[in-house]
């Protein structure tokens, strides 16, 4: 083992620019949940490291939490939402919110990004299977970047680290009325599972539960809260506006 350490010392020495992007610089980008992060290798999502968490179960939740805490550390986060189900009240001030038409858009804004080398934290979610095929070129572009990278997606994927949050159905706990009776959920209990190569974790703990403000509009190019697609009158705006580019 030591032979090894001193091969490695020698050739970082003898070559130094070939040491990976962000290697032994900056540390694990934490979720600022203590209980994940105690469990996670390197206590926190690996940066220039392809990490797939299968959605629902508080996966939005837990991302969210984690792209607000690179921001209040002073670092960056973006959030590629490719099917439309983030408002822009969801996240909160600073974090950048991506809506790309489609995949294929998703896909370009989530290599560039990555590649930009600007960004602790990048999650891309809703882009389906085109995501999955692209998964080895994306992780190529977070290595790149040194971006950790999160690829929230039901498809099998190359990653470092596999990722599934369930919520516990038992663990809700609710702000009572006058009569004590249940009127508004204010946490709730997660379990997460994550796994790699050789090794395996779980957490549990408990997340709030935010209430958002009803909006006086919908916005256009927002799905609802059942998936349906935008309305029919957008698609003829954006219809009408490439008749008038051409």
């Amino acid at each position: 083992m030591s032979a090894i350490q001193d091969l490695r010392s020698a050739l970082e020495r003898r070559f130094p620019d070939a040491i990976p992007l962000g290697r032994g610089l900056a540390p694990s980008v934490a979720t600022g949940i203590a209980a994940l992060d105690g469990v996670l290798p390197g206590s926190g999502l690996a940066r220039g490291r392809l990490t797939a968490w299968r959605p629902g179960g508080g996966a939005t939740a837990i991302l969210c939490a984690a792209a607000e805490a690179a921001i209040a550390r002073g670092e960056r986060a973006a959030w590629i939402d490719t099917a439309g189900v983030q408002s822009a009240d969801f996240v909160r001030k600073g974090v950048l919110l991506v809506r790309p038409e489609n995949a294929l858009a998703a896909l370009r804004a989530g290599e560039e990004l990555l590649r930009s080398g600007g960004f602790a934290l990048v999650v891309l979610s809703g882009a389906g299977r085109e995501a999955g095929r692209e998964a080895v070129r994306l992780a190529r572009s977070a290595r790149a970047g040194g971006s950790a990278f999160v690829l929230v997606t039901d498809e099998p994927a190359i990653s470092h680290l596999r990722v599934e949050s369930k919520l516990s159905p038992g663990g809700y706990r609710w702000r009572r009325n006058p009569f004590g009776e249940p009127v508004e959920a204010v946490a709730v209990r997660v379990e997460v599972e994550a796994s790699s190569l050789g090794w395996s974790g779980r957490a549990s703990f408990e997340l709030p539960v935010r209430t958002h403000g009803a909006r006086v509009a919908p916005e256009p190019r927002l799905v609802d809260r059942r998936g349906a697609p935008p309305a029919a009158r957008w698609r003829r705006v954006r219809r009408a506006e490439r008749e008038r580019a051409r």
